[in-house]
């Protein structure tokens, strides 16, 4: 967890394809990179594929498209 370094931290909530997201966005130490101290979709803790983000709106599209592919696996089980 990175939250130590974080410069700024804000909580984010979505919908995508009928999930539910939220998460914590940091803004790195070094004020370039974003990333999740830790995100959720459906209230199930996930993990997302890339750990740094090089913009606030890449970290949104990153989270939200984690939310519609763990519904979609979901669906399918």
């Amino acid at each position: 967890m990175y939250t130590a370094n974080a410069l700024t931290q804000e909580t984010i909530f979505g919908m995508a394809d009928g999930a539910t997201y939220s998460g914590m966005l940091c803004l790195g130490g070094d004020g370039k990179r974003y990333f999740f101290s830790q995100a959720q979709v459906d209230g199930q803790p996930v993990s997302l594929p890339s750990e740094h983000f090089a913009s606030r709106e890449d970290a949104l599209r990153g989270l939200a498209t984690a939310a519609s592919g763990a519904r979609r696996a979901t669906a399918q089980e």
